[in-house]
């Protein structure tokens, strides 16, 4: 299992959607998300850009699944 972390250190919320569903969640200003996958080689890409002025990181889990936590609750999990 692998995890890691991303921080909102921005002054802006941070949009992550959950691809290829496109689920989104709004990451507020000084928090953080932690994404847990089964470990393999490509196993999440992350395609970070701005949009209207919002960052946005869009996750895909290439080889594996994968879990967003927010606060230690999957934020995804009642969409899936």
């Amino acid at each position: 299992m692998t995890t890691f972390t991303i921080s909102n250190d921005t002054d802006g919320n941070m949009t992550i959607i959950h691809e290829p569903e496109c689920f989104e969640f709004m990451l507020p200003i000084n928090e953080e998300i932690t994404i847990e996958t089964d470990s393999c080689k490509n196993s999440i890409h992350l395609k970070t850009y701005i949009e209207d002025g919002l960052i946005t990181i869009a996750i895909l889990g290439n080889k594996s699944l994968y879990s967003v936590y927010y606060k230690g609750n999957n934020i995804f999990e009642k969409y899936l």
